[in-house]
């Protein structure tokens, strides 16, 4: 027993030592003054602007050497490196966006004539960005066997849209239905073109295929140009 009441007795005051030890280290001592200010955090003269650039204090001014490393650094700062010297960045934040480019065509109306003397126009819609209203003059085909020309009935488009793309430029392909006389026929339609300003310039051509008196016929206008010009 006595034993080990001594050993309780010993550790109590152990403990009660270590105790006294353990406050103390993470007490601090009363006569540690207030850190002194290392000489990097002293003011900047006039003109310059104090900063923290890779873990050190330093004074930042234009024209100044730099590393591209601390890019980022110094822009908090209002710098910028450039050519390894330092330079102020102008003010006003993001620049603004720039301008949405014009339309690909001008609006209007446009009128000209093909390769084959014969009226062709249309309009540009109001957004500059699509054709319509498409209208040509007689388009005459020669056809296989040759035997028959067709000439007479121009094109009317209608009110239907063909876009024009961001270059200016645009395209037709289409199949329809027709008659040559009282003869059903099918009609294949290609227009290209490209604008440049007022003017625009492109190609035609016109198929058609039918059948009468028991004998199918193919004709074609072959590949004609077209030039129109915007006239209001």
């Amino acid at each position: 027993m006595r034993k080990f009441l001594l050993t309780l007795i010993v550790s109590s005051v152990v403990g009660a030592a270590l105790s006294t030890v353990a406050a103390g280290a993470f007490r601090a001592p009363a006569s540690i003054s207030p850190r002194e200010p290392t000489s990097g955090s002293k003011p900047c003269p006039a003109g310059s602007t104090h900063a923290k650039i890779g873990g050190s204090f330093t004074c930042l001014r234009v024209g100044q050497r730099c590393k591209k490393q601390y890019q980022a650094a110094y822009r908090k700062y209002g710098f910028s490196c450039v050519n390894g010297r330092l330079r102020k960045r102008s003010g006003g934040g993001a620049p603004p966006p720039p301008p949405p480019p014009p339309p690909p065509a001008q609006a209007g109306h446009y009128r000209g004539l093909t390769s084959q003397n014969e009226n062709f126009e249309f309009d540009v819609t109001s957004d500059g960005a699509g054709v319509t209203k498409i209208i040509t003059g007689q388009i005459n085909q020669g056809c296989n066997p040759n035997d028959f020309t067709l000439f007479g009935g121009g094109l009317n488009g209608g009110g239907g849209v063909t876009p024009i793309a961001a270059d200016g430029s645009f395209a037709i392909d289409a199949t329809f239905s027709s008659t040559v006389d009282q003869d059903p026929s099918t009609e294949h339609l290609t227009i290209t073109g490209h604008f440049n300003g007022a003017v625009a310039v492109g190609n035609m051509r016109l198929i058609t295929t039918f059948a009468t008196g028991g004998t199918a016929y193919t004709c074609e206008s072959g590949l004609m140009t077209w030039t129109a010009t915007r006239t209001g």
